[in-house]
């Protein structure tokens, strides 16, 4: 008894704040724990609340309104889709089928304006021309190994390593074997 009125002697009022901080605290931390395990994470079927019921008793739909969906599980009966009125907004009564843009329509017919002073139609005509050439185009573009492993560097590179892996898998990529090396001591002597 001696030390408790010994210790309220020396209780001063930094120390009461303190105390009543860490009450407030821990209030609140037992609130916050509480209140947390009440949410639930709605990936079950709880169907004891659904709101339905709250819902019906205050906002039933008037006749003609629409009304809201039925419970989880009652909801299978499709709508009836007679009387619906649909516009089209614009569309042609075929969507199918459009009107197509012609070229030739595109450029102007005038033979008096100065469009056909710049591009006279006559003899200079290349319609039905073919301008493509078929042959056979040594390293312009070709699909092999025009390269697809550049080295835009100088001085050369050592080939990259290459094994037989099996029948996939397998590098389409060839080393460069044309390029003459760019080394110290590598050129003719």
């Amino acid at each position: 008894m001696v030390i408790g009125k010994n210790m309220l002697k020396k209780l001063s009022t930094t120390h009461v704040l303190l105390i009543a901080a860490l009450v407030v605290l821990g209030y609140s931390l037992y609130n916050y724990s509480v209140s947390k395990s009440s949410v639930k994470d709605a990936l079950t079927n709880d169907t004891s609340n659904t709101g339905s019921d709250l819902y019906s008793s205050c906002c039933s739909p008037k006749d003609g309104a629409v009304s809201p969906s039925e419970p989880l599980g009652q909801n299978e009966t499709p709508s009836d889709a007679q009387g619906i009125q649909s516009s089209a907004f614009g569309l042609p009564p075929s969507c199918a089928k459009r009107n197509v843009a012609d070229p030739a329509e595109l450029l102007p017919k005038d033979e008096n304006s100065d469009w056909a002073k710049l591009n006279p139609v006559g003899a200079g005509d290349l319609q039905n021309v073919n301008l493509l050439q078929a042959g056979y185009h040594i390293g312009i573009d070709t699909v092999g190994q025009s390269l697809r492993n550049a080295n835009l560097q100088v001085r050369s590179e050592p080939a990259n390593p290459q094994m037989t892996v099996g029948p996939w898998n397998n590098s389409t990529i060839e080393p460069d074997l044309i390029r003459r090396p760019l080394e110290v001591g590598c050129g003719p002597q």
